[in-house]
């Protein structure tokens, strides 16, 4: 894989990440609070003891972020397009360039 590639995979897996971080601090949220047996919901704080610390604000936080989704996903996915479109226009280039190169030179 060329550095060019592996440019690209990389730029697609950071645009992805990010705009999955809201609905993965949504599962992050319901999986400590489950583990807890703290009751999380967007209606309202819970209280959730956890060593003498109260989570319940911080969890709510983390659930409701998942609103964030809503435009974090589809932007994401929009940049997601874009970089693709960017990563075939690069790879003909680079095939006609490496082609030209290839009829340029005598046998």
């Amino acid at each position: 894989m060329s550095k060019q590639n592996m440019g690209f995979l990389l730029g697609a897996f950071a645009i992805a990440m990010l705009a999955s971080l809201p609905v993965i601090s949504v599962f992050t949220a319901g999986w400590i609070a489950t583990s807890l047996g703290c009751v999380l919901n967007e209606g309202d704080v819970h209280p959730c003891p956890f060593h003498g610390f109260d989570l319940g604000e911080m969890l709510y936080g983390m659930a409701v972020m998942g609103w964030f989704a809503l435009g974090t996903l589809p932007l994401g996915a929009i940049v997601l397009a874009l970089l693709l479109l960017a990563w075939i226009i690069v790879t003909i280039q680079d095939r006609n360039r490496a082609r030209d190169r290839n009829r340029a030179t005598p046998c």
